[in-house]
């Protein structure tokens, strides 16, 4: 939808908008501040979520869930589908963010006995639109799984869980003694978007019990669970439990790829973060990170931008990452280059652009004439930042007051990579003495002194 606007000398005008769902939608907003005179456009979409989330009132573990694709522009990429179960959210029919489903309905198995609600979640690229959550499912009357080791309350990432183990039940909730059924884990509330590693399958002894050894994830975060499933049995879940992060292993920098050259460090803020094995940032103890980096140029890192020159700098105990600053006289790529004792780095390429042009020069070939014959060979200006650098620059020529009939001047050359050219200069009558003077801004540079023959 496109607004024009037209505003009083000033006024203080807003365009606001908003863009209401379908019945139960949360609404959005779109909002323009603007003073002065003149007008304008805007064009705003809306994802809109999908409707009509239904489940049956009672099922078996399989529960099927069906809704109401999402209407209008954007269109949704996909859906993904959350079960709730009270206070917990967890991904449901194998979706989620990175794994869409493309129709309206899918089957959520192994459902663990209780009342659940579901919530789809449209998604057109970054953008996402939850629906409201379904009526209540009471999933019953099935014969279930049930935790009876429980996971350790904390973990390492990495390394192994305590052992669990399961065992089968009845509908009525007694010990259902079957040996040689195959059971599957897998991680039920998922905080991180975690994986779990290990053997995901187990077969029931006499007693009907499985036991679940060597079992790890990766992603540190707390109010993970564990959920197993078996074809026709009320999924089981386990108490929450803490995954914390392993020892650190290496450092991951993360900031800008490029920047101006500069004498001082502004270039940034760049963030050196460790991290262990897994990508979990590590918070104990403190860590020195020198800092360097092979660019020939005068080189400089800071702890704030414009700040003191530091050679490193400190991750301090109780933090994961640390900031800082870089300059660099010198254009062209170059690498930032981390050490710190035990820990991995990769170096951080970075691309340091010419500062604005602080100097022109004319190219040392002499320039020399002939009337009505363009200059050749070409005049070349070069324009150069403070630091040496190649600078663009728009360069303008003229010519001294005694030599005013120079054709081929009337627009600017771009100094792209450092050099203007201009190849269609000529003097249409002779002249003697003639000057030529380029100039940018408030730069200028006279050439040689040449006749007109």
């Amino acid at each position: 939808m496109l607004f024009p606007r037209t505003f009083g000398p000033g006024v203080i005008a807003f365009v606001a908008m908003v863009v209401v769902a379908l019945v139960g939608a949360t609404a959005a907003s779109a909002y323009w501040p603007a003073s002065g005179t003149g007008s304008t456009t805007a064009a705003v979409a809306t994802l809109a979520p999908p409707t009509n989330v239904t489940v049956p009132a009672t099922s078996a573990s399989n529960v099927p869930v069906s809704w109401t694709e999402s209407m209008g522009t954007p269109a949704s990429a996909g859906y993904y589908v959350t079960r709730v179960t009270g206070a917990t959210s967890m991904l449901a029919c194998g979706s989620g963010p990175a794994a869409l489903i493309a129709g309206t309905g899918c089957t959520d198995t192994s459902v663990p006995e209780g009342t659940h609600q579901y919530v789809v979640t449209a998604v057109h690229l970054s953008w996402t639109a939850s629906s409201i959550a379904s009526g209540n499912v009471t999933v019953d009357n099935r014969d279930t799984i049930n935790f009876i080791v429980q996971p350790g309350a904390s973990v390492t990432a990495g390394s192994p869980v305590q052992s669990v183990t399961v065992e089968l039940r009845t509908a009525l909730g007694l010990k259902l003694l079957l040996a040689g059924a195959e059971v599957s884990i897998g991680i039920g509330n998922n905080p991180a978007g975690g994986s779990l590693s290990g053997t995901l399958t187990a077969t029931t002894n006499i007693w009907g019990e499985a036991t679940f050894a060597g079992l790890s994830l990766n992603k540190a975060d707390t109010g993970y669970t564990l959920i197993a499933s078996r074809p026709g049995y009320s999924g089981g879940v386990s108490t929450p439990f803490t995954v914390t992060a392993a020892a650190a292993t290496q450092l991951m920098v993360t900031g800008p790829a490029w920047g101006t050259a500069s004498a001082t460090a502004t270039f940034g803020p760049f963030t050196v973060q460790r991290q262990d094995a897994y990508g979990n940032p590590v918070t104990t103890g403190s860590t020195d990170v020198a800092l360097a980096s092979n660019s020939t140029g005068a080189k400089v890192f800071a702890l704030t931008t414009g700040g003191a020159t530091v050679a490193s700098v400190t991750i301090p105990a109780g933090a994961s990452s640390a900031s800082f600053y870089y300059g660099d006289t010198k254009a062209g790529s170059a690498s930032l280059i981390f050490n710190a004792t035990g820990l991995s780095a990769a170096p951080k390429p970075v691309t340091v652009s010419a500062a604005s042009a602080a100097s022109l020069v004319f190219s040392p070939t002499l320039i020399t004439a002939e009337k009505n014959k363009a200059i050749s060979p070409a005049v070349l200006v070069m324009a150069a930042d403070a630091f040496g650098n190649p600078a663009e620059a728009a360069v303008t020529i003229h010519s001294s007051s005694n030599c005013k009939n120079l054709k081929g001047n009337e627009t600017p050359a771009i100094a792209v990579g450092g050099t203007a050219t201009f190849s269609a200069l000529m003097f249409n009558g002779k002249a003697s003495a003639c000057i030529l003077t380029a100039t940018f801004a408030l730069l200028s540079a006279d050439s040689n002194t040449f006749e007109v023959p």
